[in-house]
């Protein structure tokens, strides 16, 4: 999950998870509060919708699902229309959380996985 739709961001301390399934989201951030001891209060979603989406209702829909408060999602970014790609009703949201000790705590945790793994 982290590979493939994270980003680490060194300049902001920022790592984060971009994606349109609700579920993969909330285990981002329980894999955070879990295992690095991250501040669920801290999570800062920000949601990328289309054009003619209903901002209101997205937000609504992304703040039930990842139990995380409205007023902690950031400005939302809004994508033009595009081709015949599929679109997602209330958008894609990105979990973002800014820590310097955990981003590098969790670029430790990579490099010592990859190090036991790599002969």
């Amino acid at each position: 999950m982290y590979w493939c739709e994270g980003d680490k961001n060194l300049e902001a301390c920022m790592v984060s998870v971009t994606c349109a399934e609700s579920f993969m989201l909330c285990s981002f951030i329980d894999w955070l509060v879990d295992y690095y001891n991250a501040d669920r209060n801290r999570i800062r979603p920000r949601l990328h919708l289309w054009e003619g989406a209903n901002e209101n209702e997205a937000v609504q829909f992304w703040s039930d699902n990842l139990k995380i408060p409205k007023e902690a999602f950031h400005r939302t970014w809004f994508k033009t229309r595009s081709g015949s790609r599929k679109k997602y009703p209330f958008g894609i949201c990105r979990a973002a959380y800014y820590s310097k000790p955990i981003l590098l705590q969790i670029l430790d945790d990579i490099e010592k996985e990859f190090k036991e793994k790599t002969p």
